[in-house]
C-alpha cells in the first residue's frame, strides 16, 4: 500500500511511519525540516508545509491512503483547517480518491462538551480547539473517503493493542491512550474498511 503521511516528524507520526515501513508499505512523508527524517528505499521525503496546497498535492499524488497526524504546535498559529482543506482538495483530484485518515481530538464533533471546554479553556486554547472543530467538520462534510480519529489524552508508552474504539458514548477528560496504540490504530484504519466514513474515539 502507498501511504502519504503528514506529521511524520511528530511524536505520533514517527511511530506511525516506522510501523508502516515495518509492515512493508511504501511511505511518502511531507516534512518541514528534511534533517528530521531520512529517506530510505521505502520512504520518500518531500520538504514542504501542510499549509501549502502544492506541497500537499505532491505528497498525496498516487497515494492509496493519506494519514494526517498533524497537530497544533505551541507558539504557532492554528493551521488544522488549512491543512485539512489542502488534504481533501488533493484527495479529490486523484482518479480514485484515497482514504483520508485524519487525527483531530476527542471533544470535537459533538463528542463531549465537557472535554471540549477543558481543552479550550485550560489546555490548548479557544482558537486552537475551534480550529480542530472546523477541520473535523470539513472531513465529515467533504466528499473524500475518510476515517476521523479522535484520541483521548496522548501519553508515551508501549503499544498494548488493548485500546477501545467507540463511535458514540460518554467521554471524559481522564481518558488517555499511548501514542503507540494510536499509531497502531491509524495503520488499521488505513488498511481496512471497518471504519470508513466514520469518526472514531479511541482510548484505553
Amino acid at each position: 500500500m502507498k501511504i502519504a503521511i503528514l506529521g511524520a516528524t511528530g511524536a505520533t507520526g514517527r511511530l506511525f511511519t516506522a510501523l508502516a515501513l515495518k509492515n512493508g508499505h511504501e511511505v511518502t512523508a511531507l516534512v518541514r525540516n528534511a534533517s528530521k527524517l531520512s529517506a530510505t528505499d521505502k520512504l520518500r521525503v518531500i520538504v514542504g508545509d501542510a499549509t501549502n496546497e502544492h506541497a500537499v498535492k505532491q505528497v498525496v499524488d498516487g497515494a492509496d491512503v493519506v494519514v494526517s497526524t498533524l497537530g497544533h504546535v505551541a507558539g504557532e498559529a492554528p493551521m488544522m483547517t488549512i491543512a485539512v482543506a489542502n488534504i481533501l482538495s488533493a484527495a479529490r483530484k486523484q482518479a480514485a480518491p484515497p482514504r483520508c485518515v485524519i487525527m483531530t481530538t476527542m471533544g470535537v464533533g459533538g463528542t463531549s462538551y465537557h472535554v471540549k471546554l477543558i481543552l479550550s479553556l485550560f489546555v490548548a486554547g479557544i482558537k486552537v480547539i475551534a480550529d480542530y472543530e472546523t477541520a473535523d467538520a470539513a472531513v465529515r462534510n467533504g466528499d473524500a473517503p475518510y476515517v476521523l480519529v479522535r484520541a483521548g489524552h496522548l501519553i508515551d508508552g508501549p503499544s498494548t493493542d488493548a485500546y477501545t474504539t467507540s463511535l458514540n458514548g460518554c467521554y471524559h477528560i481522564a481518558m488517555q491512550i499511548s501514542r503507540a496504540d494510536v499509531a497502531s490504530f491509524l495503520l488499521r484504519a488505513a488498511s481496512e474498511e471497518e471504519f470508513e466514513n466514520k469518526a472514531v474515539q479511541i482510548y484505553t
